[in-house]
């Protein structure tokens, strides 16, 4: 359902969730998820995910979280990768192993996140326009950062 590729202190880890099915909705997951690894930020407590359910990814990702979440549905291969702001070495090379596990899906990419009004807002990557997810990251981190996998 969800795979989370760790920044700050797990830098690099991935853990993946929601696999027993025991989560109606990602948001849900990622709350549990982040009450468990970040119990010293209590507004994970506070998330109203019916009203704006990308607010557990956007806290996340200020924690510098790299979120996959799998929106599969009808046989359709489908995802969400939201990139946090900075994304450390060791992440960006855990992210490019990790994409060659989604291969066959169809993937938006969603970064440069922010608030406005309580709602969740982003520049988005969609996967319509022919590009293999490894060169569309490639061609993000070189626009992001002037640096990209191998050169």
């Amino acid at each position: 359902m969800v795979a989370i590729i760790n920044g700050g202190k797990d830098d690099g880890n991935i853990e993946y969730l929601g696999f027993n099915f025991n989560f109606k909705f990602h948001a849900l997951c990622l709350i549990d998820y982040a009450l468990k690894k970040y119990p010293q930020i209590t507004g994970f407590q506070n998330i109203n995910y019916m009203e704006e359910p990308n607010l557990p990814v956007y806290y996340l990702s200020l924690l510098n979280n790299i979120i996959f979440t799998n929106i599969s549905v009808d046989g359709f291969k489908r995802g969400m990768l939201y990139l946090p702001k900075n994304i450390s070495d060791v992440q960006k090379e855990v992210l490019y192993e990790f994409i060659k596990k989604i291969v066959d899906y169809d993937v938006w990419i969603i970064y440069n996140m922010s608030l406005a009004d309580g709602m969740v807002v982003g520049e988005t990557l969609d996967f319509n326009d022919n590009i293999v997810l490894e060169e569309k990251l490639n061609n993000y981190f070189k626009k992001r950062r002037g640096v990209c996998k191998n050169g």
